[in-house]
């Protein structure tokens, strides 16, 4: 019995040398050079002139004219490198930015001298790092830019007109073949704040490029102050581990910075919304969840347990009518000012709601109707058409009645302040679970709320298989 009790002491005082090792100083500033020197790597995958990770712009051409660039390609092993190899080298990459991601996160949960100092020594050069490289394996900088330059240059409506009816400007040949036929699907103040960049910018591809990836480093720091903020008031024991996993999140540096996304500058509004709320400012709370939704209308779907909420503290039916009419007023007077200089009737949402048809690999309503057309096709032999149409419809509907039973739920049982994150947090998770279209810059949505709750294993399950989405969606082929 005593050799047994020693064995499990043993095996016990084993595994707390082990878990102290891998958390030590020397382990911690491990851990961040491993994931600096993927995020360098990239950089380079990025700066190789065929557009398979960095997306082709003008400044390939300045790399093929730089010297040190030049040799730097060549020291990297990458100068060369065939499609499959570099498609292979960034996915390889991804996945050991993901564990060491991991590893620096296990260090912080156990090293509470680390906060935000620590958190943004890191991510301030990987940030700039990301602004200076081509767009990472996504095009969608372009498309925003266009967009911006439909209204301030061409003096036209990026809401009715696409950019092929702009071919001769010289940022055509940089966009996508969907976003050449696409007016834009963003919201006002999206479009607003990108008319302001590339007026600041001027017309060179280059600042814009600039511009526009910078403003979002710009959100993702803010966002890092104002969740060390909420966290202050929420968990302040853990506010340096609920940090990190926002801000070192390699979909928040590779994907949504690299890669140029707006979902960084929502983001920021949600998440001002929240830190006014907890703060007991409705107002000012709720005007930055309006914000959230003139940039990607997505966020719509928070609105009605914040309005049940609010009519919840109030007595009397005609006091909740009231509040839900003020605040319901106060959406429409905020959007109206914002479209207006857009405004044209229904055709301002055209281009978007015919985006809400679309599906893709990457979700999970796109892997059940692929997997339903093709049983329906050729396991029971129905004809193609209607193999296609049930495939496409079935799981879209099966799975939107599972997210409004969620929704809805959810809603109701919104009935106080501190609650709301909670409800936003689990409306925007189920969303995702149950869409048809998901792209991996999508999780940032979910990221900043799961970094308020570290240490729920729901939660760090959650964010695991976010950020292994990381792989989905992005554009890996060449041109």
């Amino acid at each position: 019995m005593n050799s047994k009790l020693k064995g499990i002491i043993t095996e016990s005082n084993r595994s707390s040398s082990l878990r102290a090792s891998l958390s030590s100083e020397p382990a911690y500033i491990l851990a961040l050079l491993l994931m600096f020197s993927f995020y360098l790597f990239l950089a380079c995958l990025s700066l190789v002139p065929n557009g398979t990770i960095g997306k082709l712009s003008p400044l390939h051409e300045v790399v093929t004219s730089n010297y040190f660039l030049q040799e730097l390609l060549k020291a990297a092993l990458v100068g060369k490198a065939s499609v499959f190899q570099l498609q292979a080298s960034f996915y390889a990459t991804l996945f050991f930015l993901s564990l060491a991601y991991g590893w620096s996160l296990f260090i912080v949960s156990r090293r509470p001298d680390k906060g935000l100092i620590s958190v943004l020594a890191f991510a301030l050069p990987v940030m700039a790092l990301m602004v200076i490289i081509p767009p990472l394996v996504s095009k969608d900088v372009f498309s925003n830019i266009f967009y911006a330059r439909i209204a301030a240059w061409h003096q036209e409506n990026p809401y009715v007109l696409s950019p092929q009816k702009f071919v001769d400007d010289p940022l055509m040949s940089y966009l996508s073949l969907h976003w050449k036929n696409t007016a834009i699907v963003y919201g006002p103040v999206h479009t607003h704040f990108s008319i302001l960049l590339t007026r600041i910018a001027g017309r060179g591809i280059i600042a814009n490029i600039y511009f526009f990836k910078g403003s979002l480093a710009l959100f993702h720091l803010l966002n890092i102050f104002i969740l060390w903020k909420i966290l202050d008031i929420t968990s302040p024991w853990r506010k340096g581990l609920g940090v990190a996993v926002y801000a070192w999140n390699p979909i928040a540096l590779a994907i949504g910075i690299g890669g140029g996304h707006n979902d960084l500058m929502m983001v920021t509004f949600v998440l001002l919304s929240v830190y006014f709320l907890l703060k007991g400012r409705k107002w000012p709370s709720f005007l930055f969840l309006c914000l959230s939704i003139l940039v990607k209308y997505i966020t719509l779907m928070l609105i009605p347990p914040f309005i049940y909420c609010a009519a919840a503290q109030k007595d009397g039916l005609r006091s909740k009518a009231k509040e839900i009419a003020l605040l319901l007023s106060f959406f429409a007077l905020i959007s109206l000012i914002a479209f207006l200089p857009f405004w044209r009737g229904l055709d301002t949402f055209r281009s978007t709601l015919n985006n809400i048809r679309i599906n893709n690999m990457g979700s999970v309503g796109g892997i059940l109707a692929l997997g339903l057309e093709s049983f329906l096709r050729y396991g029971l032999q129905l004809p193609s058409g209607l193999a296609a149409a049930a495939g496409a419809w079935v799981p879209r509907l099966v799975l939107l009645g599972i997210f409004l039973c969620f929704w809805v739920r959810t809603t109701l049982g919104a009935k106080s302040w501190g609650g709301i994150p909670e409800a936003f947090s689990g409306i925007i998770l189920v969303y995702l679970l149950t869409t048809g279209y998901y792209m991996p810059w999508y999780f940032l949505w979910l990221l900043p709320f799961l970094a308020m709750k570290p240490h729920r294993r729901g939660y760090l399950f959650a964010l695991a298989g976010g950020t292994a989405t990381i792989i989905l969606g992005c554009d890996v082929h060449p041109y």
